[in-house]
């Protein structure tokens, strides 16, 4: 039956993507609806599911529209992780130094990094974008005005504060104790938690406009990779129907 299963409101060249690589890396049955932008927006079919009109949006088998990737991630590993491969961490209180666990891999510090993308590097990125479409769409005679503008506000604020939250990023693939080799999850784990399907949003956006210079950091360069080289990935990619970031 149809409404067994999840149902996943996709649309192309968006951070569905995300939700999608996440449902293939679970392996669960869902129902995938493809959505196409119309004039670069959101179209009218998607407001009919949920009033925001966004993507991802994910319909439970009871019917509930749920909107928000780092939402939709956390009710989908909660309801369907058998054998808990994407689980989310011990709560605080459960994890001690004695349990042989890092107090600090807990579900507050997977939220904190969950909470630094959408609140702190999202903005930053959508600053960017928005600023780099003003100067594309601004008269030809005052172009080089708006140009000037941008390439000021970015030496003055945008690079340095994106390099600093990147920057970070890339000292929390770093192995705890100072030694050994950098993690390949943010969490420590074996394989990705919501925090991994969360930052690679922010990270593959990056990568795709060229606004970081990754070779600078290699321990998210060689995440992004990770991420982007895991068959789910590449499946999600090929049921998505597109998922280029500079379309604008």
């Amino acid at each position: 039956m149809a409404n067994s299963k999840p149902t996943l409101h996709h649309l192309e060249n968006s951070q569905s993507q995300l939700t999608l690589w996440l449902l293939e890396e679970m392996g669960i049955e869902y129902n995938l609806v493809l959505h196409r932008r119309v004039q670069n927006r959101s179209p009218p079919a998607l407001h009919a599911v949920h009033p925001l009109g966004k993507s991802p949006t994910l319909v439970t088998p009871s019917g509930r529209a749920i909107t928000e990737r780092s939402a939709i991630a956390l009710w989908l590993i909660e309801t369907y992780d058998e054998g808990a491969p994407f689980r989310l961490p011990k709560s605080p209180s459960s994890s001690s130094p004695s349990s042989g666990d890092s107090v600090e891999d807990d579900i507050v510090r997977e939220e904190q990094l969950v909470s630094l993308g959408g609140a702190t590097l999202g903005p930053l990125l959508m600053l960017k974008l928005v600023i780099g479409l003003v100067v594309r769409q601004a008269p030809f005679f005052v172009r080089p005005l708006v140009a000037g503008v941008r390439y000021g506000l970015d030496r003055a604020f945008l690079d340095a504060e994106l390099a600093h939250v990147v920057e970070y990023l890339e000292g929390q693939l770093a192995p705890p104790d100072g030694k050994g080799q950098p993690r390949d999850w943010f969490m420590g784990t074996d394989g990705p938690t919501r925090a991994d399907f969360a930052l690679m949003w922010y990270v593959d956006w990056a990568v795709q406009c060229e606004w970081v210079d990754f070779r600078k950091y290699p321990g998210l360069k060689a995440f992004h990779d990770r991420c982007a080289a895991r068959p789910a990935w590449k499946r999600a990619l090929e049921k998505g129907g597109g998922y280029n970031l500079k379309f604008w």
